[in-house]
């Protein structure tokens, strides 16, 4: 029995593959859509090996800025050095928020800097339109046109008066429906598939593909899994529409309002309900704070005051001379500590409006699948916001880190009140790079949960909306 079944779908799913061929609507397809990969492959591999070059180029400029010095620890601090999150084929494929946070951290004495330096500041096209990158291909575009195709499914079944002929022959309606939504489905994935394989062996001969070839293979299911969605919803709307025209009609605003307009009005309330304090206000609440003291501590002078008499009591000293250590350097280490602690406090605030944000916009993809894919790609690309936090958490760390060495050096050092301490090239030498540790691939799953039950019930939803919709609409 289940053969007798089978038989008629695979019947109408190899008569679609031969009109689709017929009527050079496959061909046409391609050509559109490997027009488009190839324009973005290119100028997606240009900007990947220019940025790459940049870092690289940078990163060994500053190198050997460093370990060429002959400068007071202290002055070394000011002078700094830059931290740049590293690049992977992934985030070239899809940049997500990296082209508006940034992926620069400077590292400064007495000042906490954020992620900066973004593309989308030096222009405005990218700011107002964003990159045109292979994800937006894949986010965008070829839902667009597989909508377009499915939607017209069955309509033109109707018009051209063969739905009748059809139904005359035994076939079910369901059965139909479901032959237009595999037909329409295998026709989109014989098209992306090529991108998608020459994605992984691009990946796998590149240095260290192998560690991302597991998010690559989610970011495969994912948006193979999210077509499947889009065909069925083209097919449910050419269902219950009496004509070709008005199926298109309405997928095209189902189009704009899920991939367009809904995750602006979810970004804006996300922002209205869970708003940011500016850039200057945070930093001067840091300021102040440092300044002021949080939480009852003392301001700064009289902090300093008191550390410095609790230094000389410590070594049974009446003056900075008598200190076996340089003071300045453990006072300069002491309100470096006392800084950090008030950016943390502050931070803490701004983190917490952060995650309220992002968990707004996790159940908002509930009802967008749309969103919850892009959020997918994003995440598994490492180019959401919890990979930017991440980057400046650890480069923050490492800041705080290298100060302090820097500070402790000075404070190891104790010289006479009119003389001044200059470290050795070879301290510098032995000073770690910065090395940034991506969240796991559990890790960024668990985060990005609600996007696949998302795309997965939604899908299972729509599939049993087509089976019980087909029946009372395909008349």
């Amino acid at each position: 029995m289940s053969s007798s079944v089978s038989t008629p779908l695979r019947t109408l799913i190899w008569k679609e593959f031969r009109l689709a061929f017929r009527d050079q609507i496959m061909s046409t397809l391609a050509i559109i859509i490997y027009t488009l990969f190839l324009i973005s492959g290119l100028l997606t591999a240009f900007q990947y090996q220019y940025d790459q070059q940049s870092r690289e180029s940078s990163n060994k400029k500053f190198r050997q800025q460093w370990e060429a010095q002959h400068n007071n620890p202290h002055e070394a601090a000011h002078f700094g050095t830059y931290l740049f999150k590293p690049l992977n084929l992934l985030s070239a494929f899809d940049p997500g928020l990296n082209d508006y946070f940034g992926t620069t951290y400077r590292v400064e004495a007495h000042v906490q800097h954020e992620v900066d330096y973004s593309n989308a500041e030096r222009n405005d096209a990218l700011m107002r339109f964003g990159q045109f990158t292979l994800a937006l291909i894949m986010q965008l575009l070829i839902p667009l046109l597989l909508l377009f195709i499915s939607s017209s499914a069955l309509t033109c079944e109707k018009e051209s008066g063969t739905f009748k002929m059809l139904m005359a022959q035994g076939i079910k309606p369901s059965q139909l429906a479901w032959g237009k939504v595999w037909s329409n489905y295998l026709l989109v994935i014989f098209l992306v598939m090529p991108i998608f394989t020459v994605l992984f062996f691009v990946i796998l001969l590149s240095p260290s593909g192998t560690a991302l070839l597991g998010r690559f293979l989610i970011i495969v299911c994912g948006y193979l899994l999210f077509y499947l969605l889009v065909t069925l919803t083209g097919v449910i709307v050419s269902a219950l529409s009496g004509t070709s025209r008005t199926a298109t009609l309405t997928v095209l605003t189902v189009w704009l309002f899920s991939s367009i307009l809904f995750p602006k009005i979810v970004a804006g309330k996300a922002a209205d309900w869970y708003p940011l304090s500016s850039r200057a206000a945070f930093n001067n609440h840091v300021k102040q704070g440092f300044l002021k003291g949080i939480n009852g501590d003392l301001p700064y002078q009289e902090r300093g005051e008191k550390y410095y008499a609790a230094l000389l009591k410590k070594y049974k000293a009446e003056s900075a001379a008598q200190l076996p250590v340089n003071a300045d350097g453990l006072l300069l280490q002491y309100q470096e500590d006392y800084q950090n602690k008030v950016f943390d406090h502050y931070y803490a605030e701004l983190a917490n409006t952060f995650n309220q944000q992002q968990s707004f916009l996790n159940y908002a993809g509930l009802a967008d699948p749309f969103m919850s894919l892009k959020r997918l790609s994003m995440a598994m690309s490492g180019t959401d916001f919890y990979h930017h936090q991440s980057f400046f958490l650890q480069a923050k760390a490492y800041r705080n880190m290298l100060i302090r060495k820097l500070n402790l050096q000075l404070a190891t050092h104790p010289v006479k009140s009119n003389e001044s301490y200059q470290a050795d090239p070879r301290f510098f030498l032995q000073l770690k790079d910065f090395t940034y540790q991506a969240p796991t691939l559990s890790e960024t799953l668990y985060l990005q949960r609600m996007a696949l039950l998302s795309i997965s019930c939604w899908t299972g939803l729509l599939s049993i909306a087509l089976f019980f919709l087909t029946k009372p609409s395909l008349r």
